[in-house]
């Protein structure tokens, strides 16, 4: 590995380890990892473009992406390598599925990782002091507030999620 792409990997891990983020349905990362994954995502940016066929900085692209929820350029990425390398990395396949999956639950969520976050804190502000009802009330009046269009669809995503009330909003999609 040449010294750049080390360099690039190690503040990968540096904004790895400040994310707090868990490693499955992952949430927007920590405010304090933002500037190391930004920056190392765009050095792989750039190694990958002069070097189209250096799978390893696809797959620390690819998992650049995926600490700053990108899961459409992560799974790209992520293909790229598996199409790079002689023999399929089971490995890699496992994580191409489950880049897939997360991709198809944030499409069909129809909220951005921040919008969820500020959901999520809108909740947890909003509820102690009115406790939650059994509706999505807190909910669609956050929906409302932010002039989201397609509040229907986002209610009915969150009930597919676990999400039929604030309280169970808060516990089983936002969290």
């Amino acid at each position: 590995m040449d010294d750049n792409l080390r360099e690039l990997s190690e503040l990968l891990r540096q904004g790895q380890k400040r994310s707090g983020q868990p490693s499955y349905r992952r949430r927007a990362p920590a405010n304090a990892a933002n500037p190391y994954l930004l920056q190392a995502r765009n050095g792989f940016r750039l190694i990958v473009e002069e070097q189209p066929g250096n799978a390893e900085a696809w797959r620390l692209l690819s998992q650049a992406e995926e600490n700053l929820l990108g899961y459409r350029n992560a799974r790209i990425a992520l293909e790229r390598v598996i199409a790079l390398e002689p023999r399929s990395n089971r490995r890699d396949l496992k994580k191409l599925a489950l880049l897939r999956e997360c991709e198809t639950w944030w499409d069909g969520l129809g909220l951005t990782p921040e919008q969820l976050s500020d959901l999520e804190c809108h909740l947890e502000q909003t509820l102690p002091a009115s406790p939650c009802d059994h509706t999505m009330r807190h909910t669609k009046m956050w929906l409302d507030h932010c002039g989201l269009l397609n509040r229907d669809r986002i209610s009915e995503a969150l009930e597919h999620r676990g999400g039929y009330c604030d309280c169970e909003i808060l516990r089983n999609v936002a969290r």
